[in-house]
């Protein structure tokens, strides 16, 4: 198998060849043609090309793929249609430069011939199997490194459609399989980080679970493994309707005949306990790098100082990362034990709470009582007589954590979490770290630590635009530095070419367990409806930072509505703050929610959402405020015009409250006549004469002459049309004379048509029509 890579690597340096066709299954589907990309234009085609690539040289009865495109029921034109995609996708791979046949027609279907394209899934299939043989033989380290090989080759989730399903239980499979090799290998305390990550993704894979259970078992962690059962059997049983497997229930049984009794006479030594709770905690991150002021801020911790800190940060930004190496580098200053426990895996509510108190007392040797008011009360007076470190990781809510905050003695809580910590642990005394993107010189210092410090220092602008493209988080920075470092033949600049394309991005940091798209949608499933779709409208624009006032213009809601959503965004930390006023969208931050946007929302919707952007000056000074009003106001119109009245209506409704709020009355008179326009036309008549009164009202109010003889006519013709022929002349003649004192031409003639419709001659003169008769 090591000749197998030997060759991939000496193919890959040489570049493709010039008719070479390769095709990548393992994340997004993509093709390319001696290296130049195939312009695969639909989802059907891809779907088609899926299936002729995993059917590996078979052909594919057409009856098949019509139901992999329309879902089991294919519409009687299906083999026409169907036919129709394979010519698309041949007269692309033609375009891209290949001339030989691709898709063979056959007499019942298509095919792909085999070895006409190269395809990292049969490289996949490949390693899978020389690590089998390699497991068969009992040469575990050989077989978790292939396993580890072809799990690397994935680079991002197979999009939805026909084959996904199958090549991504493929992949857990790999996953598992991999797991038991390391397992088989003696490498389970460092396998632990990564199989919980694993289950927290993936929460009902049995093997998975069963596989992180023994782990922490032969780590010496047998209260997390008889925890993890119980988590692990609540779940078969809420959401599968059965008990655990037959190697579950038997692990976790030998964990309890195993796991040694805790000390009641005597206890170890200082060191010995030291030792015991450095073997607690997970390992140590590898290359840690910087957040100089964010450990000195944690070291008033063993101060004395405070009592607990709370580390939070957005998604990505290595805040299990600091706590876990601040309680490595402290673990010494705890003789007594540092109890861990990830809070991803908990629910949010007190009954959680109290069973991880429970665990935890257990794991110190205490009797656990039973009621919740009894076991908080003994949790904390074990805080106050022992020196424990308490590490709560991924708290869903910094409040969440309140109930574990010692009120006195040598015991310490370091709590992280996504979400802002908020008054109540300030009151306790707790530590605020807020964690952002690291600087300039720390993130690139971290991409050498990893990918090789030669190997970055010739390539110093592509590492920082690497650093950059990665917004500074030292979780995809990890990321891109881990591929750089399995992949010797790329340049760095080759990697910041491919996250460039920010529709890849996101694919591209993706890396084994690691996966900053996951990260970042632990937050964004938190949100509240409101909150998350402002998220995914607030992405669709291109300027760095937004106001309140400008988010509410956009959102179509008061200014006071869109400055609680905002803040509830940034209290998730899926917004900074830029200052007091105005709050940013990070670039990784605004590439996930534009996805969610397409994934979520209908497409007028976000049309809707551009239009407003395009119709959108951002600012804080009045006179641009105005303009923006001026601006929705044509974008109404447009609206109107295109017959989309619902949609001009509620724009106009916006621009109404803005101005009112601005005090604008000529932005005011401007959505009161495009709101009584509205009305008239759809035959709501007493709205109509109200909202036009106002209109003229308003114009007049704002002096502007425009405005009131657009409110006249409007009025002339909301009379005439019922039959009110003196107060229509009124009006219309008003429109007339201030077109005419206007010099608009246009104008004069709608006035006058419309006089004309009443069967009156208008005055050249403007002399009273009386007098003409």
């Amino acid at each position: 198998m090591s000749e197998l890579g030997d060759t991939t690597a000496v193919r890959r340096q040489d570049g493709p060849r010039p008719q070479e066709v390769s095709i990548t299954l393992l994340g997004p589907l993509s093709a390319r043609v001696g290296g130049k990309p195939v312009g695969i234009g639909s989802r059907a085609q891809r779907t088609v090309l899926a299936l002729l690539v995993l059917a590996d040289g078979r052909e594919v009865p057409a009856a098949e793929l019509a139901a992999a495109l329309w879902g089991g029921r294919p519409p009687a034109s299906a083999r026409t249609r169907t036919a129709l995609h394979v010519l698309a996708l041949r007269a692309a791979f033609r375009a891209a430069g290949h001339h030989g046949p691709v898709v063979l027609g056959g007499p019942e279907g298509y095919r792909i011939p085999a070895g006409t394209v190269h395809a990292d899934v049969g490289t996949f299939d490949a390693l899978v199997t020389a690590a089998r043989d390699a497991a068969g033989t009992g040469a575990f380290d050989e077989a978790g490194r292939l396993y580890r090989r072809a799990l690397d080759l994935w680079h991002g989730p197979a999009p939805a459609g026909a084959g996904a399903d199958r090549l991504w239980a493929r992949h857990l499979e790999v996953c598992a399989a991999w797991s038991g090799a390391e397992l088989e290998a003696g490498r389970h305390r460092q396998l632990v980080p990564a199989l919980t990550a694993a289950v927290r993704d993936h929460p009902l894979h049995e093997q998975l679970r069963h596989n992180l259970m023994l782990a922490q078992h032969r780590s010496g962690r047998h209260a997390d493994a008889a925890e993890e059962f119980r988590v692990w059997r609540r779940r078969c049983t809420a959401e599968l309707g059965r008990e655990p497997g037959r190697a579950v229930r038997a692990l976790y049984y030998t964990v309890l005949r195993e796991a040694p009794p805790a000390p009641r006479r005597t206890e170890p030594g200082p060191a010995v306990r030291a030792r015991a709770a450095a073997a607690q905690l997970p390992p140590d991150i590898m290359a840690f790098t910087g957040r100089a002021a964010e450990l000195r801020s944690l070291d008033t911790l063993l101060t004395g100082s405070s009592r607990a800190a709370v580390v939070t940060g957005p998604a990505g930004s290595g805040k299990s990362g600091l706590a876990v190496h601040w309680a490595h580098r402290s673990a010494p200053a705890f003789p007594d034990g540092v109890l861990c426990a990830d809070l991803a895996a908990y629910d949010e509510g007190p009954a959680a709470a109290h069973a991880l108190m429970g665990r935890f007392l257990r794991a110190l040797g205490t009797p656990v009582p039973e009621d919740p008011a009894g076991r908080a009360a003994c949790y904390r007076a074990t805080l106050a007589r022992r020196r424990v470190l308490v590490l709560l990781d991924n708290a869903p809510d910094p409040a969440w954590a309140l109930p574990f905050l010692p009120d006195g003695g040598p015991g310490r809580v370091l709590v992280t979490s996504r979400r802002q910590a908020d008054h109540r642990a300030v009151a306790r005394g707790a530590v605020l770290v807020g964690l952002g993107a690291l600087p300039a010189s720390e993130a690139a210092a971290l991409v050498g630590r990893i990918a090789g410090e030669e190997r970055c220092a010739a390539e110093q602008e592509a590492v920082r635009r690497l650093c950059a493209l990665c917004d500074g988080l030292p979780l995809a920075l990890r990321i891109a530095a881990g591929r750089l470092a399995a992949r010797p033949e790329w340049s760095v600049g080759l990697l910041a070419d491919r996250l460039a394309d920010e529709r890849r991005r996101l694919d591209e940091l993706s890396l084994g367990g690691l996966d900053l798209r996951t990260s970042i949608g632990r937050s964004y499933h938190r949100l509240p409806a409101k909150a998350a779709r402002a998220y995914r409208t607030l992405a669709l624009l291109d300027t760095p930072d937004i106001t309140a006032w400008a988010a509410g213009v956009l959102l179509g809601v008061p200014a006071d509505a869109a400055e609680g959503l905002l803040e509830r965004l940034a209290a998730e930390n899926l917004l900074t703050y830029t200052d007091a006023e105005r709050y940013r969208l990070p670039g990784l931050l605004r590439l996930y929610a534009r996805e969610r946007a397409e994934t979520e929302d209908a497409a007028h919707d976000r049309q809707e959402a551009r239009d407003r952007a395009g119709a959108l000056l951002f600012g804080t000074r009045g006179g641009e405020r105005r303009e923006a009003v001026r601006a929705l106001c044509r974008l109404a119109g447009a609206h109107a015009a295109q017959e989309r009245y619902a949609r001009a209506a509620a724009v106009y409704r916006q621009v109404l409250r803005l101005a009112r709020e601005q005090h604008d009355p000529a932005g005011e008179a401007a959505a009161l006549l495009g709101l009584g326009e509205l009305a008239a036309a759809d035959g709501h008549f007493d709205e109509a004469d109200r909202r036009l009164r106002a209109a003229l009202a308003a114009s007049a109010k704002a002096d502007d002459l425009a405005l009131t003889a657009r409110a006249h006519l409007a009025l002339g013709r909301q009379c005439r049309t019922l039959h009110r022929p003196a107060l229509a002349g009124r009006h219309l003649d008003a429109a007339l004379r201030a077109y005419r004192a206007l010099g608009s031409l246009p104008g004069e003639l709608a006035a006058s048509e419309e006089l004309a419709l009443l069967d009156t001659e208008p005055s050249l003169n403007l002399v009273p029509r009386q007098a003409v008769r």
